[in-house]
C-alpha cells in the first residue's frame, strides 16, 4: 500500500486520451478602425484547399510537433496573412475548446498593426473585417445537432449487453451562426467569437 500511495502522490492527473488528441490554435486578430474602435479580421478559406473550402475562419492551424500553441498561431499568422512578427502584438490567452472529434483548439487575442490586406492565396481566398461592436451587441442564432455512434464492422457486439441492439447515446451539440454583410460566421469560429465576447463584454 505504501508503494501505491507513493505512485499516486507523484501522479499528475490529466484527461484520459489527451495524448491522442490533435491540437490546433487560432488567433482573434484586432485591427484599429477609422472610428476609433476595433475590427476583427476574418479569412475565407481558399476554394482549392481540401478541408472546409470557402468557410469563414480565424487565422490559425494545427500545432506541429515540438511547438507550443502560441508559437503555432504566430507562425500561422505570418504564413496566412503575410505578417511580420513586429506587426503582431499579443494581448492574451483566450478559452480552449474540445471539439468532440479528438481536437483541442487553443485561442489567443492579438492586435495587428499596419495591416495592408495581405494574405497567401494558397490558403486564403479573401479577408474581411467585422466591427467588434457587432459581436458585443449581436447574439448568434444557435441550433442543436446530434451525432450518433456508428461502430465499425469488426466491432465485438457479442461482448456487450444488448449486442447490436445496444442503446448508444447520441451527442448533442449547439451550432451557432452570425451573419454580417453577406458573410456567415459559424461553427467553431462562432463559438470562439461568442466566448471572446463574453470575456470582454
Amino acid at each position: 500500500m505504501e508503494n501505491l500511495k507513493e505512485k499516486l502522490a507523484q501522479h499528475e492527473p490529466t484527461f484520459i486520451g489527451m495524448d491522442q488528441c490533435h491540437q490546433a490554435a487560432v488567433c482573434i486578430p484586432l485591427l484599429k478602425n477609422t472610428n476609433g474602435g476595433y475590427d476583427v479580421l476574418f479569412e475565407v478559406r481558399a476554394a482549392t484547399i481540401a478541408h472546409q473550402p470557402g468557410d469563414v475562419c480565424l487565422p490559425g492551424g494545427m500545432v506541429e510537433d515540438g511547438e507550443e500553441p502560441r508559437e503555432a498561431v504566430l507562425r500561422e499568422l505570418q504564413e496566412e496573412l503575410l505578417l511580420s512578427e513586429e506587426q503582431i502584438h499579443y494581448l492574451g490567452d483566450m478559452d480552449k475548446l474540445y471539439t468532440g472529434s479528438s481536437l483541442i483548439m487553443y485561442s489567443f487575442a492579438a492586435e495587428v498593426t499596419e495591416y495592408q490586406n495581405t494574405f497567401s492565396p494558397a490558403e486564403v481566398g479573401e479577408v474581411f473585417r467585422v466591427p467588434l461592436e457587432f459581436f458585443l451587441h449581436t447574439e448568434p442564432k444557435c441550433y442543436v445537432t446530434r451525432a450518433r455512434v456508428e461502430p465499425g464492422e469488426d466491432f465485438p457486439y457479442e461482448l456487450i449487453c444488448g449486442g447490436r441492439d445496444y442503446n448508444w447515446r447520441s451527442r448533442k451539440e449547439k451550432v451557432c451562426f452570425y451573419q454580417y454583410e453577406g458573410h456567415v460566421i459559424w461553427g467553431l469560429t462562432a463559438k470562439m467569437m461568442r466566448a471572446f465576447t463574453e470575456v470582454i463584454r
